[in-house]
């Protein structure tokens, strides 16, 4: 009953943000970004300083990241496989894949992301964002834990404000999805993105000995650390919470190393699923630069539609497990 809640909740400020929008009453597309980045950077903080301040969670950090490591290859690997497989279920090896881009042929195009294109910033960027979950951890383990506070309430409504304007910043981009559609790998490379990243924490259970939805749930995050993490830690794991946020920053940080290699391959799209949420985003000047302006469309709405899953997915299946 919770995960509904929580679902139906997350959910709501999602679409809040998208009818400000709609309704005109929402701030410039600028100003979004930038509340969208001061929400995410307080976010990052409070969870690592939820982290630091729990001894449960501190004495256990090493396991946590063994776990995070293990979830993020296993995230990858199972993404890979289920593309693959999908490409062969629609026939699409050799006459529905898109060729390789030759060298120059690229042009920077603009996404509304406020994406640099360049995988060093990127990474830059990454580095930056888990050096402010670093510098939350650390005043949480200098301080005394706090008793008075509820960090859970907090990084609740922290995360809503953070959605709110995810969805505010979603409208208005916006994307037509019409076009992108037309091809029928649009929608397999998101699908197959979730299905072999699923089956992929699946396979850390017994591994692991934890419960197969609880698996699962670490894994369903595609990439988003900022907010799978605290949605299981809210959900009453902070041990498996923390897991989750370092198995979806591992993931990211494997993507920038797997999209340049994945994007020479037969099948250049696979760069799209190693990206998984972040091929909006993140992730997203990387593989237009790799795979071609082509790919951006496709990238931008595999990337979407599995952030727009991940508020339903995760709460669902750590429920499973409850």
């Amino acid at each position: 009953m919770d995960s509904i809640i929580q679902i139906l909740v997350l959910t709501a400020f999602l679409a809040g943000g998208a009818l400000c929008v709609k309704f005109r009453i929402a701030p410039p597309a600028k100003v979004t970004d930038i509340l969208i980045k001061i929400a995410l950077w307080a976010l990052l903080f409070v969870m690592g300083f939820r982290t630091g301040n729990d001894p449960e969670v501190a004495s256990r950090i090493g396991q946590i990241g063994i776990l995070g490591a293990a979830a993020a290859a296993a995230a990858l690997a199972g993404t890979l496989a289920a593309i693959l497989a999908g490409y062969a279920i629609l026939g699409m090896f050799r006459r529905g894949a898109p060729e390789h881009p030759r060298h120059g042929e690229t042009a920077r195009l603009g996404t509304g992301t406020g994406a640099s294109g360049s995988s060093a910033s990127q990474l830059r960027t990454s580095l930056l964002l888990l050096s402010v979950v670093a510098a939350g951890g650390l005043f949480g383990i200098l301080l005394p834990p706090l008793t008075g506070i509820d960090l859970g309430t907090i990084t609740g409504w922290v995360l809503n404000a953070l959605l709110f304007f995810v969805g505010m910043q979603f409208a208005q981009s916006g994307l037509s999805f019409k076009a992108v559609f037309l091809r029928p790998d649009t929608l397999m490379i998101p699908v197959a993105t979730a299905v072999g990243s699923i089956l992929g924490g699946l396979a850390l259970a017994p591994l692991f000995r934890l419960p197969a939805g609880h698996a699962m749930s670490l894994t369903a995050g595609f990439g988003w650390y900022s907010l799978s993490g605290v949605l299981i830690a809210n959900l009453g794991n902070p041990v498996l919470g923390s897991a989750a946020f370092l198995a979806n920053l591992f993931r990211e940080s494997l993507a920038f190393l797997t999209i340049p290699l994945l994007a020479r391959t037969r099948w250049p799209h696979l760069a799209i699923g190693a990206g998984g949420a972040t091929a909006m985003d993140v992730t997203l000047p990387l593989i237009e630069q790799c795979v071609g302006p082509e790919s951006v469309p496709a990238s931008f709405a595999s990337g979407a539609l599995l952030s727009l899953s991940v508020p339903v997915l995760v709460p669902f299946l750590f429920g499973l497990g409850s």
